[in-house]
């Protein structure tokens, strides 16, 4: 059955859910890396998975990036984004993506990174791969810190 368009309609439309729909958010080629799928378990850039914890930025993609408990994660762990010496290849912002739950770090990781020049902004990994492509198609220098999430 249709939904009516207005009370006073004589015809119905019929309108598939939103969440039924496909929708494309990028381009499917690109010089940059873009996340092209994420789910339980993998995370894909440029249509290749990565089954593993990623750094990503849009020119390279750091496998093995980390591994451990969230309250693990120090500075070192960003010392890749740190050692960027030009500023066109150091990100304005990195996105912490903590697994299928919004957690926040040690405020003292926040701290350290913004005294370095780097912006932490912490969100569930879902909501940091759909960030992360929008800030990429921006053209806006990014990195995104990635924790995979099981369901």
């Amino acid at each position: 059955m249709g939904v009516p368009i207005n009370e006073s309609a004589a015809y119905y439309t019929v309108q598939a859910p939103l969440y039924a729909m496909p929708m494309k958010i990028q381009l499917e080629t690109s010089e940059l890396n873009l996340i092209s799928h994420y789910g339980a378990g993998s995370i894909s850039v440029n249509g290749k998975p990565y089954e593993q914890n990623i750094l990503i930025t849009p020119d390279k993609v750091i496998e093995n990036w980390f591994d451990g408990d969230l309250s693990e994660l120090n500075r070192s762990h960003f010392e890749v984004l740190l050692a960027s010496t030009a500023d066109s290849e150091r990100p304005e912002i990195v996105l912490l993506g903590t697994g299928k739950d919004h957690v926040f770090p040690d405020m003292q990781l926040l701290v350290e990174l913004q005294s370095a020049g780097l912006a932490l902004e912490v969100m569930n990994t879902r909501a940091a791969c759909r960030t992360y492509s929008v800030l990429v198609g921006e053209q806006r220098m990014v990195a995104a810190a990635l924790i995979q999430f099981d369901e």
